[in-house]
């Protein structure tokens, strides 16, 4: 079964072949060059390793320490002899002897679940607010933006999409030059539009419709010019 979770698999080969047929049509028509990728995840979201794993062994760790506590009389005479002779023992020692319980399994059991939850960064989601799942994914395309060579180009006519599977966003940004004639807003219209097909299981599909919408808009504005050459990849970009 091909896993949907990763890069190099999120789309399959014929869609691969499809995307960069897509570039290369959109670019023969302007002078924008165009750029996709695919990233596993925008962040590694390390901080909430920490803080789900913490939750987690707090939680996991509450009905020991309970049982504990109602049962802590048979237990510690059971376990500590010389205990044995006490007719009563005190609840302020039962609390203490709980409390006590509590924490140690809480930290023995943090750091695994803390591992844990970073090798299934999905476990851990459900901590991760929108608006910072929006912002990682804006500094992911940034990012990408400038590693893959979108604001060298010529005549500052870069365009990316970034696709973050773990975030389930699609981003796309552009150089000074496109912004000059294209607003943000247009732009983040056709990433709603790839996000949509990629929600119903068409992403390939969808992502080369709004390459070929782009290449239109960009072809209004930068026609290609008779010295123009490809100055990017075409390929689909992939990243963890």
């Amino acid at each position: 079964m091909v896993m949907k979770n990763r890069s190099e698999t999120f789309f399959t080969e014929d869609e691969k072949q499809s995307i960069e047929a897509s570039i290369k049509e959109a670019e023969s028509r302007t002078s924008g060059e165009i750029v996709t990728m695919v990233v596993e995840q925008s962040d590694g979201y390390r901080d909430t390793d920490v803080t789900t794993g913490i939750l987690a062994a707090a939680l996991l760790s509450i009905y020991p320490a309970e049982l504990f506590f109602a049962n802590s009389e048979f237990l510690i005479r059971k376990f500590i002899p010389s205990m044995s002779w006490f007719s009563q023992i005190p609840d302020e020692t039962r609390f203490t002897a709980g409390l006590l319980l509590f924490i140690s399994l809480t930290v023995i059991l943090t750091f695994p679940l803390k591992m844990i939850f970073r090798k299934f960064p999905l476990l851990k989601k459900f901590i991760i607010t929108a608006k910072r799942m929006d912002e990682e994914v804006k500094e992911r395309a940034l990012r990408g933006f400038h590693e893959h060579g979108l604001g060298n180009t010529k005549d500052s006519t870069g365009v990316l999409f970034l696709i973050s599977i773990f975030e389930k966003k699609v981003q796309i940004l552009a150089d000074h030059g496109i912004y000059s004639k294209i607003k943000q807003e247009t732009l983040d219209r056709y990433a709603s539009s790839v996000g949509k097909g990629i929600a119903s299981g068409k992403g390939g599909e969808a992502l080369c419709t709004a390459i070929k919408e782009i290449g239109n808009e960009l072809e209004k504005h930068f026609p290609r010019s008779h010295d123009d050459r490809n100055e990017l990849r075409d390929s689909l970009v992939t990243e963890k």
